[in-house]
């Protein structure tokens, strides 16, 4: 009998030896994802200029006041594009009635733009101070050209990505995790310059013309932006 109990004995310890075997681990726990950004910044000098330039007319007809508008507005860019590196476009041209008390239309006033742009600062400048014996300066901003932004953001990016890196390192490091791996990233530009500043109202353009056109742009904040996401490793 003692044999017999034996033998079952060892028959159920060799059944449960794979079942005790056959037990699933606990769980790890999944690395966190962080969520980061970074940026890189620099101010840079604009590099264009745009100048407005205005007529204004009145009169009692509309017609031949615009006709006499649209006129010293052609002129004016056939002047400025006969300067090299000059692009010149007939900007806003608007027409308002001006009441008589009574509310009555007593006459027309017809107003018009021309803007310049240029990365030739100087001769743009003096083109308007040309431009300006007969009409008058309705304001100068300055901006960074395409050209100049777009190779301001190519030097900023290789920037931006190793703040991105560094900051994925330590963040990883302050967590205790070995390192970190890229997920998704998205990357970004932005940045801007100095408003118009207005040089005259509707005065005469004698009295433009004592307004000197600044030529100093000052500069523009170019702004590239990387943000994304990153898996910890352990």
């Amino acid at each position: 009998m003692r044999a017999v109990g034996l033998a079952a004995a060892l028959l159920a310890l060799a059944g449960a030896g794979p079942l005790a075997a056959q037990a699933p681990a606990p769980p790890v726990a999944a690395a966190p994802t962080l969520s980061l950004d970074a940026q890189a910044r620099a101010s840079v000098p604009n590099d264009e200029m745009i100048v407005i330039l205005a007529v204004e007319r009145e009169g009692p007809q509309p017609g031949p006041l615009n006709e006499a508008v649209l006129r010293q507005l052609e002129a004016a860019l056939a002047e400025a594009r006969a300067v090299d590196g000059v692009k010149a476009r007939v900007g806003s041209v608007f027409t308002s009635p001006l009441p008589r008390p009574d509310g009555r239309v007593q006459a027309w006033r017809v107003r018009g733009e021309a803007v310049l742009e240029s990365t030739r600062t100087q001769a743009l400048a003096g083109l308007g101070g040309r431009l300006a014996e007969r009409m008058q300066i309705a304001g100068v901003q300055f901006r960074l050209s395409e050209d100049r932004r777009q190779a301001e953001e190519r030097r900023l990016l290789a920037d931006a990505a190793r703040a991105f890196r560094t900051r994925a390192a330590d963040a990883a490091a302050a967590f205790g995790f070995a390192g970190y791996e890229l997920g998704e990233l998205t990357v970004s530009g932005g940045g801007g310059g100095p408003g118009p500043r207005p040089m005259a109202s509707a005065r005469g353009a004698a009295e433009a013309m004592a307004v000197p056109i600044p030529t100093d742009g000052g500069e523009s904040d170019v702004v590239v932006s990387v943000a994304g996401k990153v898996q910890l490793r352990r």
